[in-house]
């Protein structure tokens, strides 16, 4: 199947955003903002965030858009399920897992809308040591979930892998700790991490991000997990109507040589040692 364009894809997964926003309110990122101070409603701009993130997706989508017509897609931690919701639109069968224990009632209604769009929403935490699910997909997807949560990677990654069929394949995503205006930043003494004082006014657990990557260490997280890297991607997509500093990254991140400091870095991967069948 010829992928779509980037026009095409985007156009798509804005309609999935407009539903998606439809069913979300001030109150709701309050009470989210409640384990991470740094998304309270006059903080941070959702709305923004996720339109932006139609590159990260496309990225995604691209990495196995050539292959089925339809395929089983999980994409775990999704929550808010625009991209599963664009990818049920494109005739894929989709399953979103998310652990709503850690959400109120309030969110009832966002989980409900993205059912109605043909997604399977699935109460399920693959930190948990007994995480375990029957299910089994050709694609798993794992996006801005990994950098929040601040103990061994072991069980959560053992989980993951055992959602996919025997020639499956998985497609990581982790924010850049060395994304170029960080580097730069910190040459002038700003620390690269989460700021201390979205810490220090967060409750416990702080669901921030807790350890961002290098590209060396998601590739060391692939082969430590048993998978084999079958394409690497590093992207830019939130340098458009930023600082100048993000802005000006954004131009030279595109020479080969600098695209290992891009602000997302990507693996598309399969299971050792198993065969190398497409999905």
């Amino acid at each position: 199947m010829k992928p779509l364009s980037f026009r095409e894809f985007d156009q798509r997964y804005q309609e999935g955003v407009d539903k998606v926003l439809s069913a979300w309110t001030p109150e709701m990122q309050s009470q989210l903002a409640t384990h991470s101070y740094g998304w309270r409603p006059q903080q941070f701009d959702f709305d923004n965030y996720l339109r932006a993130s139609s590159v990260r997706f496309f990225n995604a989508y691209l990495a196995f858009a050539e292959h089925k017509n339809r395929l089983s897609v999980c994409d775990v931690g999704g929550f808010w399920g625009a991209f599963p919701i664009t990818l049920a639109q494109l005739g894929h069968d989709v399953t979103m897992t998310e652990s709503l224990r850690y959400y109120g009632g309030a969110f009832d209604q966002l989980f409900e809308s993205i059912r109605r769009e043909g997604v399977e929403v699935i109460d399920y935490d693959p930190f948990e040591s007994d995480g375990a699910m029957p299910e089994r997909f050709d694609v798993v997807t794992v996006m801005a979930v990994l950098e929040h949560y601040p103990h061994s990677l072991k069980v959560f990654m053992k989980n993951v892998k055992t959602l996919l069929r025997a020639d499956g394949r998985i497609y990581l995503e982790v924010p850049n700790i060395a994304y170029l205006p960080r580097r730069i930043r910190f040459l002038f003494g700003q620390s690269p991490l989460t700021p201390l004082e979205d810490i220090f006014h967060s409750d416990v657990p702080f669901i921030g991000h807790h350890h961002e990557f290098t590209v060396t260490e998601l590739r060391a997280l692939a082969e430590l997990s048993g998978l084999t890297v079958l394409k690497e991607n590093c992207y830019n997509y939130s340098v458009t109507n930023q600082s100048l500093v993000k802005r000006m990254a954004g131009f030279l991140l595109e020479l080969p040589g600098l695209r290992t400091s891009c602000e997302c870095l990507a693996v598309f991967c399969k299971k050792q040692n198993e065969r190398a069948t497409q999905v």
